[in-house]
C-alpha cells in the first residue's frame, strides 16, 4: 500500500472523474463529480494543512465503497457524509464501481479571519469524522454543491462564507462533545479557555467585550477570571485580546485589495491612527511596513501615522 498526500493525490485521479461542476480559489476547492474504480485499491492519505470533506449519495448497487483503518485496526466503513482533519493520516480501501458525491477541499488557516484560530485538530476524535451525523454540515454541502453547479451573482464569496462556517462547525462537532476534564486547582477548565478565547477571537470591537460578560460567560466573578486567565494562559486577559486582534489584522493585511483603513476597522478598532499605534508597538512596523516586508501588492500607496 503506497503513501500519498491529499492534494497532488486528488489532481492524480482526475482521468477517473467526470466533472459535474468545480470551483476552486487559492484556499479551497469544490468538486461535485463521479469517480469511475476499475480495480479495487488501497492508500495510506496523508491530509497536510488541507481537510477533506466529502458528501456521498446512498449506497447502491454497483457503486464503489470505501473503507478506513481505525486506530485500532479493524476497517470501518465510511458513511455518506465524512471528514479528515488537517494533518492527519489514515488508510482507506475501495472496491470498483462509480462513487457520485460533492468533495471539497480546503485549507481553514487560510480562509479569512480563521488564520488567527487555534484550531486543535489532534484533539478530533477519528471515529466521529467517518460517517457525520451533522444536520447543518449536511446542509452546507449541500449548498456548496448548488454555489458550484449554477454559480450566480459572488459565488465565490459565497462559498468562502459557507466553508467558514463548515469549519467552525466541523470543529464544534468533532471536539466540544468530548467529556471535558475537570480544570486544574486554581486553573480554568479547557472548555472555559475554549468558551473564553471563542468569545475573545470573535469580538469586533476592541472595547466591545466587557470582563463582566466573559465572567459570565465563564460562570465565574470577574476578579476571579482574570487570576485565573493569568495562571492558566501566563498573560493577562487584556494583553490576551489586544494579541488577537493583532493577529486578525496580520491576515487582513495580507490582503492588498484591504485599504488599511478597512483592516483598522474589521479588526476591530476604532479609527486608522489607533490601529496603526497598536500595530507598531505590538510588531515593531507600522501595518504598511509589514504588507512591504512582505511583498504584498495592496492598492493604496501610502499610510498616515
Amino acid at each position: 500500500m503506497h503513501t500519498a498526500e491529499l492534494k497532488p493525490l486528488m489532481n492524480t485521479l482526475a482521468p477517473m472523474k467526470v466533472i459535474g461542476a468545480h470551483l476552486e480559489e487559492a484556499s479551497y476547492e469544490v468538486c461535485v463529480q463521479e469517480i469511475h474504480w476499475a480495480e479495487p485499491g488501497a492508500v495510506n492519505l496523508l491530509s497536510g494543512r488541507h481537510c477533506l470533506i466529502e458528501l456521498a449519495e446512498a449506497p447502491a448497487m454497483g457503486r464503489a465503497r470505501y473503507t478506513v483503518q481505525t486506530n485500532s485496526g479493524q476497517e470501518r466503513p465510511v458513511g455518506m457524509l465524512n471528514f479528515m482533519p488537517p494533518e492527519s493520516a489514515r488508510s482507506v480501501r475501495w472496491n470498483p464501481g462509480r462513487r457520485h458525491a460533492v468533495v471539497c477541499m480546503m485549507d481553514p488557516k487560510r480562509l479569512g479571519l480563521l488564520g488567527a484560530i487555534d484550531w486543535h485538530w489532534n484533539e478530533v476524535d477519528p471515529d466521529c469524522t467517518l460517517d457525520v451525523q451533522n444536520e447543518k454540515l449536511r446542509t452546507g454541502m449541500q449548498w456548496l454543491a448548488e454555489e458550484t453547479t449554477t454559480p450566480s451573482f459572488a459565488s465565490g464569496l459565497q462559498v468562502s462564507c459557507i466553508l467558514t462556517m463548515m469549519a467552525i462547525e466541523l470543529h464544534r462537532h468533532c471536539t466540544l462533545g468530548k467529556e471535558e476534564q475537570s480544570a486544574p486547582q486554581g486553573k480554568l477548565s479547557e472548555r472555559q479557555l475554549s468558551l473564553l478565547k471563542e468569545l475573545i477571537e470573535g469580538a469586533t470591537d476592541t472595547d466591545g467585550l466587557s470582563l463582566a460578560e466573559m465572567a459570565a460567560a465563564c460562570q465565574l466573578p470577574a476578579r476571579e477570571l482574570s487570576t485565573l486567565f493569568k495562571r492558566t494562559s501566563g498573560q493577562t486577559l487584556r494583553s490576551y485580546v489586544a494579541s488577537t486582534h493583532i493577529a486578525r489584522a496580520k491576515v487582513l493585511l495580507d490582503d492588498g485589495d484591504l485599504l488599511i483603513k478597512q483592516v483598522a476597522y474589521s479588526s476591530g478598532f476604532r479609527s486608522a491612527a489607533a490601529f496603526g499605534d497598536a500595530f507598531r508597538r505590538a510588531t515593531g512596523l507600522t501595518p504598511l511596513q509589514y504588507r512591504q516586508n512582505r511583498g504584498v501588492v495592496c492598492r493604496e500607496s501610502s499610510f498616515t501615522h
